[in-house]
């Protein structure tokens, strides 16, 4: 799956917990919390469902391996840098499905992806623990990785 604002958005709108889901089958993710020193306003906490969100984790787990730092080895990440792919390219300009990402990965789950950012670096932890480098299916040395890669992604 190819890091890009639509397979984003797809599965932010998968996974968000829609109105009649069960508050013991959902789980929330926050970005920029009062408490790590961000505005009321900023703290926003949005609600997935845990069902769709579990069905869903390998393929966010994988869009998340495309990240320029997550290939650099980097295991932190300013709100910037999580623009662009692992070629220096933007996968999105766009600071709704920017944070859209950025939410699915904040997810309180055994499969938390980034930690809450902190206000006075602008920037988050990367769990380097479980997410890996990761192709694009467009990137021309694609068909030779997945070669060596592709037990770890299919069940």
């Amino acid at each position: 799956m190819d890091l890009n604002e639509a397979n984003v958005q797809a599965i932010f709108n998968r996974c968000i917990a829609k109105e009649g889901t069960p508050e013991d089958q959902c789980f929330n993710s926050i970005l920029f919390s009062r408490l790590r020193g961000y505005s009321p306003d900023a703290e926003r906490i949005v609600v997935f469902d845990r069902e769709n969100f579990l069905a869903n984790k390998k393929c966010i787990q994988y869009l998340y391996g495309q990240l320029k730092n997550v290939h650099a080895g980097n295991k932190t990440l300013q709100i910037n840098e999580a623009f662009l792919t692992y070629s220096g390219t933007y996968w999105t300009t766009n600071k709704g499905v920017l944070l859209e990402f950025l939410y699915l990965g904040a997810a309180v789950t055994d499969y938390q992806f980034v930690r809450i950012f902190d206000s006075k670096t602008n920037s988050t932890k990367l769990n380097t623990d479980i997410i890996t480098p990761t192709l694009s299916p467009k990137d021309p040395a694609f068909p030779a990785w997945w070669e060596v890669h592709k037990g770890e992604w299919e069940e």
